[in-house]
């Protein structure tokens, strides 16, 4: 049986034990820096993970839509780039092949991005 004071009890004891704040939301932006009818260049900036992953992907399967000759990804400013990025990375390869486009990704002077497209070619994936 459970009192009042039981349950006053138990409040007090659990707001002393604080759980740790949430990560603050991951930021993510792309811009399309150079279109034309044979290409275009979209740079990403911010971090690439699974909640920022699915807004890149629709970005990036939109210009695949549009079938220009080459679609170069510029991740020169991204901070981060986890799995889900690199899985948003190999569909749109997928796609873009599918239809003809030259896909081009490019991790410019991000170490992260740098880092995580090494270790993509060491599990044995093809480079970009």
């Amino acid at each position: 049986m459970t009192t009042y004071s039981r349950l006053g009890e138990a409040r007090t004891a659990s707001s002393a034990q604080r759980l740790p704040s949430p990560r603050a939301p991951a930021d993510l932006h792309s811009e399309v820096r150079w279109k034309s009818a044979d290409a275009i260049v979209v740079e990403v900036t911010g971090e690439i993970d699974a909640c920022t992953a699915p807004r890149l992907a629709a970005t990036l399967a939109g210009h695949v839509r549009a079938r220009p000759a080459a679609l170069r990804v510029d991740l020169g400013e991204v901070g981060f780039l986890g799995s889900a990025g690199l899985q948003v990375l190999l569909k749109a390869r997928r796609d873009a092949e599918a239809v003809g486009v030259h896909l081009v990704v490019d991790p410019g002077r991000s170490h992260a991005a740098v880092r995580a497209l090494q270790l993509l070619g060491q599990l044995g994936t093809p480079a970009f």
